[in-house]
């Protein structure tokens, strides 16, 4: 009689991958993220402080995303460090998802650890390539605690000079959509 192990282990080895190819990623460009963020319509909020823009909050929240390589798949881990009193109890480790590198404690739902899950979502849906949810989980993380959010590294980027190339990448797309216009014949 033949075991069955074999065959549950293919299975198991084809539903592995078949979850690995579904949850492709992308790589966006600064620029294709700020797009994406003024599409999102995050809102100021009173906790930002009167002096800050809304290109302000963008050009923040772009910066933070650096950290991910702008990898719409991007999951790090983040050891967590053992208390010198304590060392083997209650170690626990998290997760950052996502092309905002989201946290598994806070913002979604990792399924290996207690989380607040703010966004109501599994954290598997921030490491795919649509960032419409991610934007959507960003928004309530800045509704609910904007100070998890955004990277004291970040607080100096000026957004004109952050995005200046951006100016040139959409003058680029401008001609060559101008250039396939013209190429088009209405008759």
């Amino acid at each position: 009689m033949k075991s069955v192990l074999p065959v549950k282990m293919l299975s198991a080895l084809a539903l592995v991958l078949l979850v690995f190819s579904a949850t492709e990623g992308r790589i966006l460009s600064k620029c294709e993220l700020k797009t994406e963020l003024e599409a999102g319509q995050i809102q100021l909020t009173e906790a930002m402080g009167d002096k800050m823009t809304m290109d302000d909050l963008i050009a923040r929240l772009v910066c933070k995303a650096n950290a991910s390589g702008f990898d719409t798949s991007f999951v790090k881990a983040i050891a967590a460090k053992p208390k010198p009193n304590r060392p083997f109890i209650n170690i626990h480790s998290r997760q950052l998802y996502g092309v905002f590198q989201l946290s598994d404690q806070v913002a979604c739902d990792s399924g290996m650890m207690p989380s607040l899950n703010v966004c109501k979502m599994s954290c598997s849906a921030l490491i795919d390539d649509d960032v419409t949810d991610d934007i959507a989980c960003l928004k309530t993380m800045i509704d609910s605690m904007l100070n998890t959010i955004l990277l004291k590294e970040c607080d100096s980027v000026v957004p004109s000079r952050y995005f200046a190339d951006c100016l040139n990448e959409e003058a680029s797309l401008m001609a060559i959509r101008r250039q396939v216009c013209i190429g088009i014949r209405w008759d």
